[in-house]
C-alpha cells in the first residue's frame, strides 16, 4: 500500500471512530464544553453565538484533521517536489547530450587532421588489417576527446573504441559519415601542379545573398586569368548538376559510388555534351577554371578566377552535410 492510500485509509478510520464516539457521549455532553460570547447583530440586539473550546472531543477532532491535513501536504510536496528534481534532471541531460553531439558535429565537419595523420592512419588501417573509414572514424572520436595518436593506435588494437564518449553514437556516425567519400578519392581536382595556391578559408564570412559561412576551399589562379586552368573530377561518379547556379556561376556536381557529392563552381565553361546522368571516371574533364557567378547567367568578374570545391555527405538529420575538403586536397596533391 503505498503512502497515499495508507493516509486515506487512516482518515476515513479515524473519521468513523468518532462519529461513534459523539454518538455514545451525545447524552452525557457537558454544557460547559461550549463557551457563548455576546455579539451585536445587524438590529442591535444582543445575541449568544457558540465557540468551540479548545478542549473535549471537538479540540481533538480539530487537531487530528490538522494533523492529517499536514501529513498529506508533506507527502505531496515529497512526491511532487521529487518529480520536479526529476524533471530538471532529465532536462540538463538532454541538454548535455545534445551540446556535445552539436560539437562533435562541428569537429568531424571541420576535419582538422594534418595530411601526415591522414598517411598515418592509413597505414594503422593496413597494419592492424582494419578498415578506413573505422580507423577515421577511431581517430575522430579519441581527437575530440583530446587524445594522442598513442590512444587512437590502443583503440584500433581494440577494434572498436568503448568509452564514455561512444555512449552518444559518435564512432558510428563518424565512421559512416567518412565512408561516404574517404575511398572514392582518387585525383587532385586541377590537372596540373602549378601555377595555383590555396589555403584553409573553411567557414570564412561571405556576404552575397546575406551574411553565411564559406563551405569549401577556393583554389585560385596565380595568373587570374580565366579559362586556362582544367578542373577534373576527384572521384568517379554521376553527374547530379551541372549548368548555372546564382552562388557558384557554371558548376558540376556528381555524386561519388559512397554517396558523396562533390561541388565544383564558379567554372568558366563545361563542356557541351556534359548532361545529369552522366556517368563519369576520376580524372574527367568537368571545364576550366572561371570567375562566374553572384548573379544571374553569364555573370563574370565579380571576384577573382579560382575553383571553389566543397563535398557533402548525408546524415541522419541533414542532407547536405557539408566537410571541410583541405586535409583532403593536400593528401591528393602530394600522390
Amino acid at each position: 500500500m503505498g503512502a497515499m492510500e495508507r493516509v486515506i485509509s487512516q482518515m476515513s478510520y479515524d473519521m468513523r471512530r468518532k462519529r461513534y464516539l459523539g454518538k455514545s457521549k451525545k447524552q452525557s455532553r457537558n454544557p460547559q464544553h461550549e463557551i457563548h460570547h455576546r455579539a451585536k447583530s445587524t438590529s442591535g440586539r444582543q445575541v449568544y453565538m457558540p465557540v468551540l473550546a479548545l478542549g473535549g472531543g471537538n479540540a481533538k477532532k480539530v487537531i487530528g484533521i490538522l494533523l492529517i491535513a499536514i501529513g498529506v501536504i508533506l507527502i505531496l510536496t515529497r512526491c511532487f517536489g521529487g518529480s520536479r528534481k526529476d524533471a530538471v534532471k532529465d532536462i540538463n541531460e538532454k541538454k548535455v547530450v545534445y551540446e556535445t553531439q552539436t560539437s562533435y558535429e562541428n569537429f568531424i565537419q571541420d576535419f582538422n587532421i594534418e595530411e601526415e595523420d591522414l598517411k598515418v592512419l592509413l597505414d594503422l588501417s593496413l597494419r592492424y588489417k582494419q578498415d578506413y573509414a573505422h580507423t577515421l572514424g577511431v581517430w575522430a572520436v579519441e581527437s575530440y576527446k583530446g587524445g594522442s595518436m598513442a590512444q587512437v593506435k590502443q583503440c584500433l588494437r581494440q577494434y572498436r573504441p568503448e568509452n564514455e564518449i561512444d555512449d552518444f553514437g559518435m564512432y558510428d556516425a563518424a565512421t559512416k559519415l567518412y565512408k561516404q567519400f574517404i575511398y572514392d578519392i582518387r585525383k587532385f581536382p586541377l590537372k596540373i601542379r602549378k601555377g595555383y595556391t590555396y589555403e584553409n578559408g573553411w567557414k570564412q564570412s561571405r556576404t552575397y545573398n546575406g551574411n553565411r559561412l564559406h563551405y569549401g576551399i577556393d583554389i585560385m589562379s596565380d595568373t587570374n586569368e580565366s579559362g586556362k586552368i582544367e578542373v577534373i573530377s576527384m572521384t568517379d561518379g554521376i553527374v547530379e548538376n551541372v549548368g548555372w547556379n546564382e552562388t557558384g556561376g557554371y558548376r558540376v556536381g556528381i555524386r561519388s559510388p559512397g554517396g558523396a557529392y562533390f561541388y565544383y563552381a564558379h567554372l568558366d565553361d563545361y563542356p557541351s555534351h556534359l548532361q545529369k546522368g552522366d556517368r563519369i571516371d576520376a580524372g574527367d574533364l568537368l571545364g576550366m577554371m572561371g570567375d562566374t557567378g553572384y548573379g544571374t547567367e553569364g555573370t563574370r568578374g565579380k571576384f577573382p578566377v579560382h575553383l571553389h570545391i566543397g563535398i557533402a555527405v548525408k546524415t541522419k538529420d541533414q542532407v547536405e552535410f557539408w566537410i571541410n575538403p583541405y586535409a583532403l586536397l593536400k593528401y591528393t596533391e602530394d600522390k
